[in-house]
């Protein structure tokens, strides 16, 4: 009997990591005659790829994004609890059998809300969530004070949680954000039958504490990765930053740091990428080249073209894209020590590791890297060790498709 996939996530339209996954792997699923794709979300707009494929059902039910909607009663309610996802999402399960369906969730917390995991529950359907973020423990999404810029350590929904100003726009927006919390933790932290994959030891580190259930897998993103290593780095002296151009991203500390050693060294530091630092950034630093938005291929040509990647992030990245986009390319990277970008980079091996928000280190790291044995010897290890495929969508589908049979084996022993 065929197994039904329902993914799940607030958009139909790749904006970002999660949509990408959510969708690209709906698509990948559907080519196998086994599987019976199912894609639901809330926003209206829905993607070509999606549109245009027979073998997949796309449900949506045209919520907006709650920060899109004009009347800001109406999304701070459905926010929390979207009844309209309750009733469409409810009346679609209803068709299925819950002994040979899987719902994997990517994301909720934008338009579709927690009603959709309550639904699933409730309808005793097995329940697959990925932990692209911390939204399903931490109020803010991401363990982080955005107004100190700091990591934060605060037990969730403690009262010392509830009572701080970490919010990027308000103590009001905070308190709705707690809110949401307390109604979203009675299906997704008390639950204990539901499954969770985590897409790094750090995302599982920082979440398993507050969740009930006992169910993880490690289950990594796919990522388009090129193939063509260029192992020449050694020559250019250009230092890359790509990514958004925020606070929290830590890319005003590469431009401190990039500018500081520019009076002693010819080397010559670029930012890729778009974010509200921009224009501040780039009146401050002239020396930096802020080049902007990027596509995926043009990103490639930069990674190809730079001495290292530097990835200053101050903030709890979960698993970002830029390191083995980088590593596929041959490029060696300098990052921090709080985000997930340790597990891939060893420092010293293919890589250097620096204290997060410690611009001095940084320039330390620079230095060492100006030597080229030092990035020869990078590469060479990248060269060794470092393997694409294990990245590719081809990889992932055969995982997340065993996964798929093992819950549903483990449903039907029930």
């Amino acid at each position: 009997m065929k197994k039904t996939i329902v993914m799940v996530y607030d958009k139909a339209v790749i904006s970002g990591g999660a949509a990408k996954i959510a969708i690209q792997s709906a698509v990948e699923l559907a080519k196998n005659p086994d599987n019976n794709v199912i894609y639901f979300a809330a926003n209206a707009e829905v993607d070509e790829c999606l549109q245009s494929n027979d073998a997949i059902k796309v449900v949506c039910i045209d919520t907006p994004h709650i920060a899109n909607n004009k009347n800001k009663i109406k999304a701070s309610l459905y926010g929390i609890w979207n009844g309209q996802a309750k009733t469409e999402f409810t009346k679609l399960l209803s068709d299925l059998d819950p002994t040979h369906t899987v719902i994997h969730i990517h994301g909720w917390s934008k338009a579709l809300s927690v009603s959709v995991v309550a639904v699933a529950q409730n309808m005793h359907f097995p329940v697959l969530i990925t932990l692209h973020d911390y939204f399903a423990v931490c109020p803010n999404g991401g363990f982080f004070n955005y107004q100190k810029k700091e990591l934060c350590h605060l037990k969730p929904m403690s009262w010392k949680c509830i009572s701080c100003n970490c919010d990027k726009r308000s103590y009001f927006q905070k308190i709705w954000r707690c809110v949401r919390q307390t109604v979203q933790n009675r299906y997704v932290k008390n639950a204990k039958d539901i499954h969770f994959a985590y897409i790094s030891n750090r995302i599982l580190t920082l979440s398993q504490p507050y969740l009930k259930s006992t169910k993880f897998h490690y289950l990594r993103n796919p990522i388009d990765l090129s193939d063509q290593m260029v192992m020449d780095h050694h020559c250019s002296n250009i230092y890359l930053c790509a990514g958004r151009v925020s606070e929290e991203k830590g890319v005003e500390d590469f431009c401190k740091a990039i500018t500081e050693v520019q009076k002693s060294v010819d080397i010559r530091g670029q930012v890729v990428g778009v974010g509200p630092l921009l224009d501040t950034l780039k009146q401050k630093y002239p020396k930096i080249e802020f080049v902007g938005w990027v596509n995926s291929t043009q990103l490639t040509k930069y990674y190809q073209a730079a001495r290292t990647l530097v990835f200053p992030s101050i903030c709890n990245e979960g698993s970002p894209l830029t390191i083995p986009e980088a590593l596929s390319a041959g490029l060696p990277c300098i990052v921090t020590d709080c985000t997930s970008a340790t597990e891939t980079i060893t420092d010293g091996i293919n890589g250097l590791i620096y204290d997060a928000g410690d611009v001095e280190a940084l320039k330390q790291k620079i230095q060492i890297s100006l030597e080229d044995t030092v990035i020869d010897r990078f590469q060479k290890n990248i060269r060794d060790s470092f393997k694409c495929a294990d990245y590719s969508y081809a990889a992932y589908i055969v995982q997340v498709n065993r996964l798929y049979d093992s819950i549903l084996m483990e449903e039907q022993e029930r």
